[in-house]
C-alpha cells in the first residue's frame, strides 16, 4: 500500500511539474486521495475477479469488459483535456492492473508451491 501511495503521489507531482496549468493544480490532495480510491478498486477487481473467472470464457469477458468501463470511466472527465491526460489517467491504472495480475499468478503458484 505504502508504494501505491508514494507511486500516486510521485506521478502526481511530476504530471503537475510537466503541466502546472491543469484544471486539478489547485486541489493536489484530493486528486491523490481519488488516483489511491480507483488504484485500490483496479487492483482488488483484478486481483479477485481473476480467480473467479478462472476457466470460464464468459466470466473472463465479463471481467475483461468491467475493467475496461472502469477505465473508461475514470477517464472520462480528462476527455475534454485531450489526448495526453486521457493516457495519463489511462497508464498507470493499466499499471496497477498488471501488478494484481502479477501478484495473482504469485499468489497461485506460492499456495502450489506449498500444496506439493
Amino acid at each position: 500500500m505504502g508504494g501505491l501511495v508514494l507511486l500516486v503521489v510521485t506521478y502526481s507531482k511530476l504530471y503537475l511539474l510537466a503541466s502546472p496549468d491543469t484544471p486539478f493544480a489547485q486541489h493536489f490532495y484530493y486528486v491523490v486521495f481519488l488516483e489511491l480510491v480507483m488504484g485500490l478498486i483496479f487492483f482488488y477487481t483484478t486481483f479477485v475477479g481473476i480467480r473467479l473467472a478462472r476457466g470460464k470464457f464468459t466470466n473472463q469477458g465479463f471481467l475483461a469488459i468491467l475493467l475496461l468501463l472502469f477505465l473508461l470511466f475514470f477517464a472520462w472527465p480528462a476527455m475534454k483535456h485531450g489526448f495526453w491526460q486521457v493516457m495519463s489517467s489511462i497508464v498507470p491504472h493499466l499499471a496497477v492492473i498488471l501488478l494484481a495480475l502479477l501478484f495473482r499468478i504469485l499468489s497461485d503458484n506460492g499456495k502450489l508451491a506449498l500444496e506439493k
